[in-house]
């Protein structure tokens, strides 16, 4: 018989000798039926800290991992060498100034029509 069952049903299950079983005289609070009664949090006893002591060796460890992957596909990379990085940069810097000054005297030129407008 699954636990949901036995619930409804009203079968306890056999608790361990001297085992505190929730009683009324116990101080236990009941539950409302269809809801779980309210769980006390549990401490985590010191061995299970060591736990959290391992997940921080392995954290570390996994981002030392990824580090060293890292510096094996940037060393796949086909870096680009000096001429191209300076071809690239002077033909993006023309580019940008050739659109400054374009909306630059777009600008001028709206500004005066409004001024027009409005005199």
């Amino acid at each position: 018989m699954s636990k949901l069952r036995k619930a409804k049903a009203g079968v306890s299950e056999p608790t361990a000798v001297g085992e505190d079983q929730g009683g009324e005289e116990s101080g236990a609070r009941t539950a409302a039926p269809g809801t779980s009664p309210r769980k006390e949090p549990v401490r985590k006893p010191k061995a299970q800290r060591s736990d959290v002591k391992n997940r921080v060796v392995a954290a570390v460890e996994n981002a030392s991992q990824f580090l060293r992957e890292v510096r094996v596909e940037l060393t796949k990379v086909s870096w680009p060498n000096r001429r191209d990085v300076i071809a690239s940069t002077s033909v993006v810097l023309v580019i940008v100034f050739l659109i400054a000054a374009f909306l630059g005297l777009v600008d001028l030129g709206l500004s005066r029509i409004i001024k027009l407008v409005l005199s």
